[in-house]
């Protein structure tokens, strides 16, 4: 059955179902569309929102259920990139939902018009006590009582690649008013980055020139 995701250039939310996908070897047709080109096309689509996928006929949104089948469908070294056990499942279920608090925050700030006001925002959210770094913190803090050195349980799974894939933007220099250096006190999420990043598959995957923002998954 064919899938075709349909986002944005960029990383986005959508970003681990490209890699959890790429990982499992499952062919994807992956089609980047402008904001403009979303404007024309998103009057025939219900949802009316981005990411999208196509699977067959039927046309499926939210990237939270869309990361949860792309894992489901994949395997990664012989192993499932979302556990069978169900407690398992639920503790990746509860570690993305952690890393994804990171984003609500920035939703917010796109509707401020005054530019400073926009970067003044951000700096503050991803500062100490603020309400980006507070979640940074509780997820680095998770990373660092894993003995294995992956999000949940001894082997990659969707946790971890949500992780690399939605925090590594935060020091690309690309979001205005948050700073390349906003990760360095996270010594934990900096060895994650380092173990996921250092896969092959995925320092294949990054290899080829993207925009700016994919510059820190490269190792």
């Amino acid at each position: 059955m064919s899938i075709k995701i349909v986002y944005f250039p960029a990383p986005g939310r959508v970003e681990p179902v490209r890699l959890a996908l790429t990982l499992g070897g499952i062919d994807f047709e992956d089609e980047r569309v402008t904001f403009e080109q979303w404007g024309s096309m998103k009057e025939g689509v219900a949802p009316k929102q981005l990411p999208l996928m196509y699977i067959g006929d039927k046309v499926i949104g939210q990237s939270a259920a869309l990361m949860r089948y792309a894992a489901s469908i994949s395997k990664f070294e012989g192993r499932p990139l979302y556990p069978t056990d169900a407690l398992l499942a639920l503790q990746v279920d509860e570690f993305v939902d952690y890393t994804a608090e990171i984003f609500p925050p920035f939703a917010a700030s796109f509707k401020i018009q005054d530019q400073s006001e926009k970067e003044a925002f951000r700096a503050k959210a991803v500062a100490e006590g603020g309400d980006i770094h507070k979640w940074l913190l509780y997820v680095d803090s998770l990373l660092g009582k894993s003995k294995s050195g992956f999000a949940v349980g001894d082997h990659l799974t969707i946790a971890d690649i949500a992780a690399f894939c939605w925090l590594q933007p935060l020091s690309s220099g690309v979001i205005d008013g948050v700073t390349v250096s906003c990760l360095d006190e996270f010594k934990n999420i900096k060895s994650h980055k380092q173990k996921i990043g250092s896969i092959p598959a995925v320092k294949a995957y990054y290899s080829e020139p993207k925009m700016p923002m994919y510059r820190p998954y490269k190792q």
